[in-house]
């Protein structure tokens, strides 16, 4: 039992690094599938990587030396299939009680193997939305997957095999994935159903929330960093401002103008919308202000200082704190527009789409996406819209 809690102990230690690296990807995602990332669905996404990497330590921890493994008899793989009954039998005869035959080897090692895959069955079913049969296919191939990785050596990291490759192992993990199928009903009454989430997901993502504007933010900063050094190395240019500022207008002024989003924009499905008829002019004056005066503005003007207007200057200052101001309340759910948005007019709008059952069940509107589609009440739509 102290080994397996050891197991465990490791892997919630390098599950907070782990979750680390999957977030960008995971949020990037969600955003452009669903436009949101509702917390009951990153616990239900987390708790199963957790889950994985839990089982996975509990296969191949503790680790020993190659010393010792040289030292250990050759493992021999056990293929013939459902010895382990006959070891219960001789175990129950050897048993001097109840007790006792539930405390010898074969009998809680044989419970183990189940329990370490009634997870996996569950969340198959439940999140993962897999029939019966496909559930019994992946549990069998996760549990191929670990005696493989027993079989080799930990993939060829040891000379041999530590342990036991087991047929048995196969049949009795596939055994418990596939309670874990049958119980899932049970385990998740009080949660809401997969459908559900995805409807709350979709909903929530129509309106596009700060966090969602700054993860493309970061993305296009990434972008038009790379687009910078490559002007920088094709122009070969001494100073990073021309090739900043021609990337900024490139990037995004230009683009942005033309097509109505960035990559960042893209990629978690926004796009800037404008109310003005001229559209294509207000989203250019609305990046100019945005890039040129407000994110990099405090770059440009720090190198060119000698040639602003001391007043003009004061009046730039003072412009940049309190816009810097109205983004700072926008992340703590301001939902009034930004300055540079009320001056242009312009907005970010969500481009995830699905479909809209009316009251009558009669008409549809169908979706532009047809990867995110849901049904959803037309009364709640319009509720979503004036948040």
């Amino acid at each position: 039992m102290e080994v397996y809690l050891e197991s465990i102990k490791t892997a919630f230690l390098i599950f907070p690094l782990l979750a680390f690296l999957i977030t960008l990807p995971y949020l990037l995602i969600q955003y452009h599938k669903y436009g949101s990332v509702p917390l009951i669905r990153s616990s239900i996404v987390y708790t199963f990587i957790l889950y994985l990497l839990t089982a996975y330590f509990l296969v191949i921890l503790p680790l020993p030396s190659k010393k010792e493994v040289l030292a250990m008899p050759t493992k021999v793989p056990q293929l013939i299939p459902f010895t382990f009954l006959g070891d219960f039998v001789e175990a129950f005869k050897d048993a001097s009680g109840v007790l006792s035959f539930l405390k010898s080897p074969i009998v809680y090692t044989t419970l183990f193997n189940i329990a370490i895959t009634i997870p996996f069955g569950i969340y198959l079913r439940y999140y993962f939305k897999k029939k019966w049969y496909t559930t019994i296919i992946y549990t069998f191939l996760l549990s191929l997957y670990f005696e493989i990785t027993q079989l080799t050596g930990l993939y060829g990291l040891y000379p041999k095999a530590y342990r036991l490759f087991d047929v048995d192992d196969l049949i009795i993990n596939t055994l418990g994935g596939f309670i874990g199928y049958l119980i899932t009903p049970i385990v998740t009454i009080f949660l809401p159903d997969r459908d559900e989430i995805d409807k709350i997901s979709y909903k929530r993502g129509k309106v596009v929330s700060i966090y969602r504007r700054f993860l493309a933010f970061l993305i296009d900063l990434f972008v038009s960093t790379t687009l910078m050094f490559i002007i920088i190395v094709i122009t070969r240019f001494n100073d990073f401002m021309i090739p900043l500022i021609i990337s900024i207008i490139l990037y995004y002024i230009i683009l942005p103008t033309l097509t109505g989003n960035t990559f960042g924009k893209y990629l978690v499905k926004i796009k800037l919308e404008s109310k003005n008829k001229h559209k294509r002019l207000s989203i250019f004056i609305r990046q100019t202000i945005l890039y040129l005066l407000i994110v990099f503005g405090p770059i440009i003007v720090i190198n060119y200082n000698n040639y602003i207007n001391g007043l003009i200057m004061l009046f730039y200052i003072l412009f940049i704190i309190y816009t810097y101001f109205e983004i700072f309340l926008k992340f703590f759910g301001r939902k009034k527009p930004l300055i540079y948005e009320r001056l242009t007019k312009t907005e970010n709008i969500s481009t995830v789409y699905y479909m809209e059952e009316i009251k009558d069940d009669t008409k549809k509107e169908p979706s532009q996406d047809t990867k995110s589609v849901v049904q959803c009440n037309k009364e709640e739509v319009k509720d979503e819209s004036r948040d």
